[in-house]
């Protein structure tokens, strides 16, 4: 069996026409077909990240999401190994924590620059002292 007909075998009960399409999506993707073949990756599974990755974009009940964006979360399940992306199963149930720059109380997303800055200033913090030999905190 290659990664393609494993893909088919799983979505062969499937009725979510929104699942249907984005797996279609990934059986056009041939560079993909062997990390289909993952034991620890299934297409269940994979709505559950993409649902939970939609389901982080909803504002004051909308939520706009793409297709290109849902078809490259879909790559994204696939190509990164779970605890990359964060997800641990508990039971049946799929567990992702969040692993992105957004504070969930204000909603607010910081820019790259402020990142990038922040991650400059911790790097210089964190610098070895000439003297003590000794990481300054």
């Amino acid at each position: 069996m290659n990664g393609f007909d494993r893909l088919k075998e799983q979505i062969k009960d499937k009725t979510n026409p929104a699942l249907i399409e984005t797996v279609e999506y990934l059986l056009t993707r041939d560079d993909m077909q062997e990390k289909y073949l993952n034991e620890e990756k299934s297409v269940d599974e994979m709505e559950e990240f993409i649902t939970k990755k939609g389901r982080s974009h909803l504002h004051n009940g909308w939520n706009y999401v793409t297709n290109e964006v849902v078809f490259a979360w879909a790559v994204m399940y696939f190509s990164f190994p779970n605890s990359f992306l964060k997800i641990s199963k508990k039971g049946n149930q799929l567990s992702q924590k969040s692993n992105t720059s957004i504070d969930n109380k204000t909603n607010k997303v910081i820019s790259m620059e402020k990142a990038k800055e922040c991650m400059k200033q911790k790097e210089q913090e964190q610098q070895m002292s000439l003297f003590g030999g000794e990481f300054n905190e």
